[in-house]
């Protein structure tokens, strides 16, 4: 009798667990992620940084370096979600805490674990970021062109401009900030870079266009006044001369553009 009732019993804990300990299970292996429901007046890809759109209430839009002070967080979909508020067709999830799978480019550079994923000026694709640029979150896994899911895709940044770029997927920890690491000095002027040319230019390649430059300017400055100062000597020490002296002075002046020719597009070739 007491065997019956102890087998008895060990069943209904069985059967108890299932109910209770598996749903405890499956709610930890879920999403941890919280996202608000957005109306948005275009097409808005799983994945997309979004930001709000400062036109209209209650409106996302795909998030660039342009918008990005408005970032909000990351479109996902609805059974991605924890708690998805405000559920409804037609509008678009974002999700504004927890971890998320998210659409990142090489632009900056490869990804790795530990680095903070910014907005791009591509709208909706995150990068590597730049100090000074609004942060998403952190990087939970790597990417590069040879990550799995990777793919070359053609996308068009906000000045109209098409690039191809190794696009894909990453799962980042969604934590909204700017970064400060070194937003002084060569920060400001890699902003500039990033308007004049519309896209983000490393900083490696900014410094060795600033050393290019540089050095053809002190080349240029030496040739020039080398040049000019030596053929009013020689012009003054021999009057006869003159035609012979304005053609050597020609030579070196022609070198002198040569050189800021090379130098130029050496620079050009540097940050685009």
């Amino acid at each position: 009798m007491h065997k019956r009732i102890g087998a008895r019993a060990i069943l209904a804990f069985v059967v108890m667990a299932q109910f209770v300990i598996f749903p405890l299970v499956s709610v930890q292996a879920a999403s941890a992620n919280i996202s608000h429901a957005y109306h948005s007046t275009g097409q808005i890809s799983n994945g997309s940084l979004v930001s709000l759109d400062s036109r209209h209430s209650n409106y996302v839009q795909p998030a660039n370096t342009d918008n990005g002070g408005f970032l909000l967080g990351v479109a996902v979909a609805s059974n991605q979600s924890l708690l998805a508020v405000d559920e409804a067709p037609g509008l678009v999830q974002v999700a504004t805490s927890g971890s998320v799978n998210t659409l990142v480019s090489t632009l900056n550079g490869n990804i790795k674990v530990g680095d903070l994923i910014s907005v791009s000026p591509f709208g909706g694709l995150g990068m590597r970021a730049s100090p000074g640029i609004q942060v998403i979150g952190v990087a939970q896994t790597a990417f590069n062109a040879h990550s799995p899911g990777a793919t070359i895709r053609s996308v068009t940044n906000k000045h109209g401009q098409k690039e191809k770029l190794s696009v894909g997927y990453i799962s980042i920890n969604i934590a909204i900030n700017t970064d400060t690491t070194n937003t002084s000095g060569i920060n400001g002027l890699q902003k500039f870079v990033e308007r004049l040319t519309g896209r983000v230019v490393p900083t490696l390649h900014i410094v060795i266009s600033l050393v290019v430059a540089g050095v053809a300017l002190f080349v240029l400055a030496i040739l020039v006044y080398s040049s000019i100062y030596g053929s009013i000597l020689a012009i003054g020490r021999n009057p006869l001369a003159k035609n012979s002296i304005i053609h050597t002075l020609g030579i070196v002046l022609g070198m002198a553009i040569l050189t800021l020719l090379i130098s130029g597009a050496i620079i050009v070739f540097l940050l685009y």
